[in-house]
């Protein structure tokens, strides 16, 4: 069903198990994986160096390649940018051909498994990719981490 699949992540240990999914996802429909992570831009003046970007590169690289090596994994491309995170997101998403984006429900690790489900919210960002994408978003919940399952 799903050809191209768009991964965007956040560089934390929270995001490594949202990536598990999206593996597992375009290794059932044989589908490339674009691995995306965004360096925010508040200004012109703070924006990213090149040095930042390929910072950025190295730090997908290593949380990513040896995992999807170990499942035989080589449909993927990396792809970091500097700018609105949900811009970018989203004109990857169409110029790409995306078929579906996978996110986690924020940037910020869900700390406790007993932590109220009304008390979490979405991220601004995955809440704005959910309105503007030119595709489905897959938005894995938090109770879906290892540790983090609710009874």
């Amino acid at each position: 069903m799903y050809k191209k699949i768009l991964f965007t992540s956040c560089l934390t240990d929270y995001c490594e198990h949202i990536f598990k999914v999206a593996l597992q996802l375009a290794k059932e429909n044989n589908a490339k994986l674009w691995i995306y992570h965004g360096l925010e831009t508040g200004s012109a003046s703070d924006a990213p160096s090149e040095d930042d970007i390929k910072a950025a590169e190295a730090r997908l690289k290593e949380s990513c390649v040896d995992k999807m090596k170990a499942q035989d994994f080589s449909n993927y491309m990396i792809n970091v940018s500097a700018g609105n995170p949900v811009r970018e997101i989203t004109t990857l998403a169409r110029n790409a051909n995306i078929d579906v984006i996978v996110m986690g429900t924020s940037t910020r690790t869900p700390t406790a498994a007993a932590e109220s489900a009304q008390s979490l919210r979405l991220g601004p960002v995955v809440s704005e990719v959910l309105l503007a994408a030119p595709c489905p978003v897959l938005v894995v919940p938090p109770h879906l981490v290892p540790g983090l399952a609710r009874g």
